[in-house]
C-alpha cells in the first residue's frame, strides 16, 4: 500500500511539472474579460481612495494657514 501511495504520488508531481511549463501558445499579449475587469477594479479603488485623501490635505493647509492666521492676529493685539 505505501509502494502504491508513492507511485501515485510521484506520477502526480511529474504530470504537474508538465502542465505548468504549458503556454497556451497564446503569445501572452491580451488580457481577456477578466483582466481587464481586474484592471478597472483596481483603477476604481484608487479613485476612490482619491478623495478622501484630497479632503485630508484641504484641511491640514487649512488648520496650517488657520493656525498662521490665528499667530498673526495674536501678535497684533
Amino acid at each position: 500500500m505505501k509502494n502504491t501511495l508513492r507511485i501515485v504520488t510521484l506520477m502526480t508531481v511529474l504530470y504537474a511539472n508538465s502542465a505548468f511549463a504549458a503556454t497556451g501558445a497564446q503569445g501572452g499579449s491580451e488580457f481577456g474579460l477578466i483582466g481587464w475587469l481586474f484592471i478597472g477594479f483596481l483603477a476604481l479603488i484608487a479613485c476612490l481612495q482619491i478623495v478622501p485623501a484630497l479632503m485630508l490635505i484641504g484641511s491640514m493647509v487649512a488648520g496650517i494657514l488657520g493656525a498662521v492666521n490665528n499667530q498673526k492676529e495674536a501678535n497684533n493685539n
